[in-house]
């Protein structure tokens, strides 16, 4: 049975790729010797269930600031192990572990638009040295991947800018990673959006554009899910704009699933994204979506018109107000988009992306 190893800083997260991660390896598990190796982990518990066929390694580093020592430790773990296939996340790791000659393949799989430094370093009104540092960054990422056996994206946006530096990158969508427990019935005044409460979530846009939506639909409410280094600036912004009683920051939950079910819209106002996991778990609890036509996925996951609405220029507060209205007021469409949504996320289930793992685990690369 072949071998395969990720690499993830930790699995203690409730973020996306922390998700992605266990819903492939859980599947691939039944088929392949899959572990997953962290780097500071540290004892805590998986924030999402594991299989227990996977084995489960940790490097016992003090974060990552002392890159001499991930190397080494990293090297030595996979000498003793003498994997097949090793995976890297995109963590530190992935400046090293091609280097590393334990007799593995390397595979690198990025979850984020290949340029999400100009958004994640730059941030808002970026300087010309924050602009070249983020630069920089996307060029020392792509120097790295090029050194790896196989570079896996989620998009076909992104795969199209990789292939203009490298040969080896190819398109594995990001499965559908929740257990649909309800399908939305698409009747309650709610709206929900998810995801870490930070710049590249692009709240800022949200918020006031809510603030137009709630003088027309006062009784209609927005819920946004997650959390992140910004939670008070966001909620300031709540506050000043005077929407506290129409908009909720409800933090994490342990169920997502459960709490798509219970809206009737879903909305996701990012600056950017890798693929836009949110879009297909709330897709697939039939709820018609809201996004902006932001680099990178939502466009490979809503047919404007269709399942949902893509507002065309990224900040548009105006437009995206006006998209979210054009659902509010109109029931059948809201329906309609909800289960064309519904169906669009079959072609994304574990099984058809497990496939595609197989297939490109068991080639030759």
């Amino acid at each position: 049975m072949e071998k395969v190893a990720y690499i993830i800083e930790v699995m203690y997260n409730s973020g996306g790729m922390e998700r992605v991660l266990s819903v492939c390896a859980n599947s691939l598990c039944q088929d392949l010797d899959v572990s997953i190796v962290t780097l500071y982990q540290k004892g805590r518990p998986t924030y999402f269930p594991l299989d227990n066929r996977i084995h489960c390694y940790d490097l016992g580093l003090e974060g990552v600031a002392n890159r001499t020592l991930l190397k080494e430790r990293l090297t030595e773990f996979l000498m003793s192990q003498h994997f097949d296939i090793v995976i890297t996340m995109g963590g530190m790791d992935m400046y090293y572990l091609h280097s590393i000659k334990d007799g593995s393949k390397k595979v690198f799989w990025f979850h984020f638009a290949i340029d999400i430094a100009k958004t994640t370093w730059a941030g808002p009104n970026p300087t010309v040295l924050q602009k070249v540092k983020a630069q920089l960054q996307t060029w020392k990422r792509i120097y790295h991947a090029k050194k790896y056996d196989k570079i896996i994206v989620i998009s076909k946006a992104d795969l199209g800018k990789w292939q203009e530096y490298t040969k080896k990158a190819q398109l594995i969508y990001n499965p559908i990673t929740i257990e649909r427990s309800n399908v939305s019935d698409r009747s309650s005044k709610l709206v929900i959006s998810a995801g870490r409460l930070d710049y590249q979530k692009g709240y800022d846009y949200l918020i006031p554009a809510w603030g137009i939506v709630a003088k027309k639909h006062p009784d209609w409410h927005l819920n946004i899910y997650g959390e992140g280094v910004l939670r008070d600036t966001i909620q300031k912004q709540i506050d000043e704009l005077k929407l506290p009683n129409v908009i909720t920051l409800c933090g994490r939950t342990s169920n997502i699933s459960e709490k798509y079910a219970q809206h009737s819209i879903y909305v996701m106002s990012s600056r950017a994204e890798g693929l836009g996991l949110v879009l297909l778990e709330a897709a697939s609890c039939g709820l018609p979506l809201i996004a902006y036509d932001c680099p990178s996925g939502p466009s490979e996951i809503i047919e404007n018109g269709k399942n949902g609405l893509l507002v065309g220029r990224v900040g548009d507060i105006q437009g995206m107000a006006d998209a979210i209205c054009t659902l509010i007021e109109n029931e059948a469409l809201r329906n309609e988009m909800g289960e064309k949504a519904l169906q669009m996320v079959e072609r994304f289930s574990i099984q058809n992306i497990k496939k595609e793992w197989m297939e490109v685990l068991a080639g030759d690369f």
